[in-house]
């Protein structure tokens, strides 16, 4: 089973946007008036969702007083790292420019509410004998 994020956004039009521009496709299907939630995806494959942050701490009350963002990030593999290097720093405020960590080339981007986004090689990824290492 793998973890499905649910990011809450103060401004999902702005959001969706943003995430456009980055190359990802937005399946809104699920939304509706007082449930603005919208599925990302990345090279056809789900990745988050989007969540109206007041939608959101209407459905999960115990939110409510949390603010939007957090500590933590999360990771997203492509197939051509220079290329969604040079495609996303046109977009996104660059948080860490493109490094290398333990053989694996990475690099950070924020999103409008403030999230981090590690952008990594997904081939490498996969290709590690110790994926924990290089996460």
């Amino acid at each position: 089973m793998a973890f499905a994020p649910c990011i809450s956004v103060r401004d999902t039009a702005a959001s969706i946007a943003f995430y456009e521009n980055l190359g990802f496709d937005v399946d809104s299907s699920t939304a509706r008036p007082g449930d603005d939630l919208h599925l990302l995806l990345h090279q056809g494959e789900f990745c988050a969702m989007i969540y109206s942050n007041g939608d959101l701490k209407n459905w999960l009350p115990v939110l409510a007083d949390t603010p939007i963002g957090f500590a933590g990030m999360f990771y997203l593999g492509v197939d051509d790292l220079d290329a969604a290097y040079q495609h996303i720093s046109r977009h996104a405020e660059i948080v860490k420019p493109l490094t290398d960590h333990h053989g694996q080339r990475m690099f950070y981007f924020r999103d409008p509410d403030g999230y981090v986004i590690g952008v990594n090689d997904r081939n490498l990824l996969k290709a590690s004998d110790d994926l924990a290492e290089h996460a």
